[in-house]
């Protein structure tokens, strides 16, 4: 991890990162900032050419005018390039731009020195120059000490052939000196400061990207294990969810029920587990996870026995358990190992939270097939048959669940069609319902969530069933849009007011584009961290902008409860479809993206097509 190297760079004295890629990117990093740190720099410039114009009045008076309006010449000079700097973003020669306005302070200086004679004050000014260098962020230590020990050793010769020798000679000596051990040391730690501002950016972009990923992981498994009533299958699909978080090298897992105190795994996965002399889960540490409901992060160390019957530790790798409950309940353990870096306290938090929102999803499936197999029974028990039969026992009750537990409405879209019992006619002229009413809606419930689970795909996934269905399209020759769909200030949301709340404006915002799509032939999928993409078969492009135009109006005036109150977003869309210059469906998905890359820049909360 990025902190593990922060932790390690301030230990060592190297300025140069150990690893080529880190050094590459800090390079490119450093060029990103040259532009706006140099206009600082300039600024800083300018200062001190005015003071050394103000020195050269105050000592001499109206004899220095050839110094003084050579100090002031530069200051000009450098608020011009300054001026240059912010109207243009061009980086062309920055270091020669920056550089060029202190040579020229320089040379006066020295052309001070060489007419005027040498005074102690000169001192002064060749030390603000040479710390103003030492100080600049465009600079290399040895490029910044190379410059000032020529400047140092070219004021040196010039004042002694103007007769600075003996005592002057030797008290100017050691000045220098120590102006130049300052102005490395400076240069030094100037740089040390920016490699660990750098190391701070991208370990600040790390623990960000994470936190995304961890939204949208639980995001995600709302819809990929909705269904899933066996615990094992539970616990193995939810490992490719957790690796998209946390990064490890091996995994075991297994389901705590019926095992005892010591445990055997259900599923190991990597080498870092394969060979254990000791129980993998012992009771302290089971016991431990079921008082403080938390992860717990730890490192294997091996002892070796060394010389002179000394033992020292060996590192072996780090490990982190994650609990997984189920009410107030140890259901199972997933372990993690890696050997890079430690696990932080984000993969801790990040384990327990996608652990507990995996088995409030599991309660939930068991809780609705617990219903389907009651309102089978109760139709069984309700429906007059010619032949008596025996009827169907409900499905087992897991031990996971209570017997009184509260059943849960499902989230479900409407579907017209229905699967439920019909109502017959009497001879009385009125209906006699087969099975009651309450039943009849309970199980139309369940056939509708049956039929109409909807799925927001990821990316890859997206782009490969859209992909064949651009294919059928061109084939068949029929319609085909596209919908690139952004939540305008969505990152906004995340960082102010954190991941719930963003999560909450998100998903409401893709339940309603559910409720207004066709399960059976439209593609929902993600797109990017703040968006998804909606596919329309058989849809031509006017229809696809009138379709996202209503969503973006649908979003813009509806407002979205969170834990913190009402919030509200507006919707960004690109849309394109298929034509016959198109040649792939890559082609329309750039389309569709520069289509809503104008929207962005047209103020957002609009739709935009690309022809």
């Amino acid at each position: 991890m990025l902190v593990e190297k922060i932790a390690r760079y301030k230990k060592t004295m190297r300025l140069k990162f150990s690893d080529d890629l880190s050094e590459q990117e800090y390079q490119s990093f450093q060029s990103s900032r040259g532009r706006s740190t140099g206009i600082y720099s300039l600024l800083a410039l300018a200062t001190i050419c005015l003071t050394l114009a103000f020195m050269e009045f105050w000592i001499l008076g109206i004899h220095s005018s050839l110094p003084m309006y050579g100090f002031l010449l530069a200051s000009v000079f450098s608020l011009l390039v300054v001026f240059f700097n912010i109207l243009s973003d061009s980086k062309s020669f920055l270091r020669l731009r920056i550089l060029l306005p202190a040579a020229l302070a320089l040379l006066v200086l020295l052309s001070s020195v060489y007419f005027e004679g040498y005074r102690l004050y000169h001192i002064v000014e060749i030390t603000l120059l040479a710390l103003w260098l030492g100080s600049l962020n465009i600079l290399s230590v040895r490029f910044a000490a190379l410059v000032n020990f020529l400047v140092f050793g070219l004021f040196v010769a010039i004042a002694y052939w103007k007769g600075a020798d003996g005592i002057k000679l030797s008290g100017l000596l050691a000045l220098l000196l120590a102006a130049f051990v300052l102005s490395v040391y400076l240069s030094y730690m100037m740089e040390r400061l920016r490699r660990m501002m750098f190391l701070t950016c991208e370990s600040m972009k790390d623990v960000y990207a994470r936190q995304e990923n961890w939204a949208y992981t639980l995001i995600d498994l709302d819809m990929a294990l909705s269904g899933i009533t066996d615990f094992k299958v539970l616990i193995e699909r939810l490992m490719e969810h957790i690796r998209s978080v946390i990064q490890y090298d091996s995994f075991v897992l297994t389901s705590l029920d019926g095992k005892g105190p010591k445990p055997a795994p259900d599923q190991i996965d990597g080498t870092l587990f394969e060979q254990e002399d000791d129980t993998i889960w012992p009771e302290q540490l089971l016991g431990k996870l079921s008082q403080t409901r938390q992860a717990t992060a730890s490192a294997k160390y091996e002892e070796v026995k060394g010389w002179f019957g000394h033992t020292r530790q060996n590192f072996l790798h780090f490990r982190l358990d994650i609990p997984v409950f189920n009410d107030s309940t140890l259901q199972g353990v997933i372990s993690l190992r890696r050997a890079a870096s430690p696990f932080d306290d984000l993969d801790k938090t990040a384990g327990v939270s996608i652990a507990s929102q995996a088995m409030m999803i599991f309660d939930r499936s068991r809780k609705a097939s617990l219903m389907s197999a009651g309102l089978q029974q109760a139709v069984t028990a309700t429906a007059p048959t010619p032949t008596p039969s025996p009827v169907k026992p409900p499905a087992e009750v897991s031990p996971l669940l209570k017997p009184d537990a509260t059943l849960t409405d499902l989230e479900v879209t409407t579907d017209t069609t229905s699967s439920a019992p019909k109502v017959a006619k009497g001879s009385g002229g009125r209906d006699e319902t087969v099975v009651p009413s309450a039943v009849v809606k309970k199980i139309q419930q369940e056939t509708a969530s049956a039929r109409k689970t909807i799925t927001l795909l990821s990316r890859e996934n997206a782009d490969h069933v859209a992909a064949d269905r651009y294919r059928t399209a061109a084939v068949e020759g029929e319609p085909l849009s596209l919908l690139l769909v952004e939540v305008d200030g969505l990152s906004a949301i995340r960082e102010k007011e954190g991941d719930p709340v963003a999560y909450k404006v998100f998903a409401g915002i893709v339940k309603y584009a559910f409720s207004k799509t066709d399960k059976e032939r439209d593609v929902l999928g993600r797109y990017g961290q703040n968006g998804f993409s909606i596919l329309l078969p058989r849809v031509d492009m006017n229809a696809a902008e009138k379709f996202a135009e209503s969503l973006r109006q649908h979003v813009e005036t509806s407002s979205y409860k969170t834990p913190y109150g009402d919030r509200k977003a507006t919707l960004s869309v690109g849309v394109a479809a298929i034509t016959d210059e198109t040649g792939n469906y890559e082609s329309m998905v750039k389309r569709a993206d520069m289509a809503l890359f104008v929207a962005k820049k047209n103020g957002r909360n609009c739709v935009k097509v690309r022809l």
